[in-house]
């Protein structure tokens, strides 16, 4: 790609050869003639001027004498489609798939070898089903959603159009839902619901999402959750929230649009995390986020009272100490 169509495409404003072309995205220690490196640490820069490498580099990034795209956010470039275009497999269905009575398959879509799909189901266009993946009764997928090598979506369950689900994922599990009997015994209640992902919603790999008992699990649009997430049945997903990875979510729980959760953290059935909250990771969410608060700890509390209680647990030898020589010249004194 020439320069300035790769600078119009990420927003960027260009200084050098417009027409110069770059064939490959590098690392900097990859850097070399007709490739470009985004530049995160722009301490790197001597390393990848040896190198003569075109670069994507912040606004405020000192001068350099390379070819050079300045942007407001290198992130937001690194995101942008132009330096990884998307490929697609072939249009068609491989001839080991195994597919169900009234199924409608869009144009431009493929549907990898052994891909089992049940009847009455939908896929819009150019949808992407990889290898061994089993799509059961009564699904809908819109348009140029992905589904990787290894997906269960079960029966009746409802995604969007742009929605990536990696391998191994699980959409619309039954639900963790018991009865105990007179003698304590756990009988399964029905999950009749389903699992709603709405558009250019992703899920990582071995990511799990249960159906809902009654009604429906839903994710809202733009939500991104990591590998290893477990959605459990009846939680409502807001837009726009991040989820990173090893975070379980009970049942019924709501979470609110534009939260930003950390890794391995755990959040109780029925609680209730307000829009713009921000949860740091390990922490265990055992009641109410309020919209806009930052919570950490176990118990979740306000993050800066987390930190001054770390600082104080890292200085409880030295006080123990002080107290304990207090108290003997304490009673030495009552002694006298």
């Amino acid at each position: 790609m020439r320069l300035d169509a790769l600078a119009q495409r990420v927003g960027g404003e260009l200084a050098g050869d417009p027409g110069l072309e770059v064939h490959q995205v590098a690392a900097p220690e990859d850097a070399r003639p007709g490739t470009i490196v985004v530049v995160t640490d722009p301490g790197r820069l001597r390393q990848i001027e040896a190198a003569g490498a075109a670069v994507i580099l912040p606004h405020d990034a000192p001068p350099t004498r390379l070819p050079a795209i300045r942007v407001a956010s290198v992130r937001l470039a690194l995101a942008l489609r132009a330096l990884a275009p998307r490929t697609a497999p072939p249009a068609g269905i491989h001839p080991t798939c195994v597919l169900g009575a009234r199924v409608t398959v869009g144009a431009e879509s493929s549907l990898g070898p052994y891909v089992v799909v049940g009847n009455d189901v939908t896929l819009g266009e150019r949808v992407q089903v990889h290898a061994h993946t089993v799509i059961e009764d009564d699904v809908q997928i819109g348009p140029d959603s992905i589904l990787h090598a290894q997906v269960t979506v079960r029966r009746g369950c409802r995604l969007g159009a742009r929605v990536v689900v990696q391998s191994g994922a699980v959409i619309g599990s039954d639900g963790f839902g018991y009865a105990q009997d007179a003698e304590r015994r756990h009988i399964h209640i029905p999950q009749i619901g389903r699992v709603v992902l709405e558009d250019d919603v992703e899920i990582g790999a071995n990511a799990t999402v249960d159906r809902a008992m009654l009604g429906v699990t839903r994710i809202g649009r733009g939500t991104k959750l990591d590998n290893l997430v477990h959605i459990a049945h009846n939680v409502q997903i807001g837009e726009d929230v991040a989820i990173a990875a090893a975070v379980f979510v009970a049942g019924s729980a709501r979470i609110g649009n534009r939260v930003l959760i950390g890794g391995w953290v755990g959040i109780r059935d029925h609680a209730v995390i307000g829009d713009d909250a921000i949860v740091h990771a390990d922490t265990g969410v055992s009641q109410d986020v309020a919209p806009g608060d930052v919570v950490a700890g176990h118990p979740a509390w306000p993050a800066k009272s987390q930190r001054r209680a770390e600082a104080a647990y890292r200085r409880l030898p030295e006080l123990v100490r002080g107290l304990r020589e207090l108290t003997r010249r304490l009673r030495r004194l009552e002694g006298g």
